[in-house]
């Protein structure tokens, strides 16, 4: 269309006016066309403008409040993508929509991703860093006046946790090992972390392993700590990242990139200021300003790195989630090529 235009003007009038139509034929396809042309995160990913679209799970939990503040900020779309995000439960639930093509990216704690790669569920590979978790972050939480006092009075009891055998049990383990209690002790009842303060004051479950802003929400109701999950050998634990199937990352390795450089600069900002992410909280979780306000807020770490990660798979092989050899972390993670 704008080739043609500029055939008809030089067709028209004087030599210089033709020559001056076509410096400026020329200069309006430099201009539509650098869009197109360049390989810049902030162009389109097609020359018809339009965003790649993905579907990214994730929970109403503290440790995304990135993933949000990117989406509310622009900073997918500058990049040429459009995120769609879908409530899972766990991040285990994450995993069997990766394999299936309902998600392409999940949010997910690190012990569920490294058993499903250990046990050859799905291959998947690591786009993304989440969350680590700090003093406060991760409790037990009980009811007062019910007996429940220590830890080691949770003997024969049930314990709340959103998923088993992930990062939440895991912690949860350590904590009662240290008051001498084994998993065959406590009766785990799986629950969705927003169902938790309320099955607490019910006096449904004993005891609830719980992550914020629900710890916060659980304060309001009246219940208390019980003991800190992330403190003494799970103190700092990271907690949790995004992945996709290796065979997604393969095939679309330029949004790997994109979204994994959006997150990094996501997870700078969201904990650099505190404040960003407790705007945010009421948004996508639905707890009220005021306790948002209260949410203990752990690290958002910017890179992957495999020897912080192998916290984690110490953690798992001491409660016999993986063999006793090297499980190999590097292999999982994905590393997007510097920009140019």
């Amino acid at each position: 269309m704008v080739r043609s235009a500029c055939r008809a003007d030089r067709r028209r009038g004087s030599p210089s006016r033709a020559v001056l139509a076509l410096v400026a034929c020329l200069s309006l396809l430099v201009v539509s066309g650098c869009g197109m042309l360049s390989g810049s995160e902030g162009g389109s990913t097609d020359s018809k403008g339009d965003l790649t679209t993905i579907t990214v799970g994730t929970m109403p939990a503290v440790d995304v409040a990135p993933l949000h503040l990117a989406i509310q900020n622009g900073y997918f779309e500058q990049a040429g993508l459009n995120v769609e995000l879908k409530t899972i439960s766990g991040g285990a639930k994450g995993i069997p929509k990766l394999a299936n093509g309902s998600l392409d990216i999940t949010f997910g704690n690190w012990v569920s991703f490294f058993r499903a790669q250990q046990q050859g569920v799905v291959d998947l590979k690591a786009i993304s860093d989440a969350y680590q978790a700090d003093k406060g972050t991760f409790l037990l939480m009980r009811y007062p006046g019910r007996g429940i006092t220590s830890p080691d009075r949770l003997r024969n009891e049930k314990i709340a946790v959103n998923t088993r055998a992930n990062i939440n049990e895991l912690t949860t383990l350590a904590t009662l090992k240290l008051h001498g209690l084994s998993r065959e002790d406590v009766e785990f009842v799986v629950m969705d972390f927003p169902d938790m303060p309320t099955a607490l004051k019910n006096n449904d479950v004993a005891a609830i392993s719980v992550i914020e802003p629900f710890i916060s929400q659980a304060h309001k109701l009246g219940a208390e700590t019980l003991a800190d999950t992330a403190s003494g050998p799970t103190a700092n634990m990271p907690i949790a990242g995004y992945a996709a199937t290796g065979t997604w990352v393969e095939n679309n390795r330029d949004v790997a990139a994109k979204f994994q450089r959006v997150m990094s600069r996501a997870q700078r900002e969201a904990g650099a200021d505190r404040n960003k992410v407790e705007r945010l909280l009421p948004t996508y979780t639905k707890i009220d300003p005021s306790t948002a306000s209260l949410v203990e807020i752990g690290t958002y770490p910017t890179t992957l790195d495999a020897s912080r990660l192998e916290r984690v798979t110490g953690l798992m092989k001491a409660n016999g989630q993986l063999p006793k050899k090297k499980f190999d972390i590097e292999s999982m993670l994905f590393h997007a090529p510097p920009k140019e």
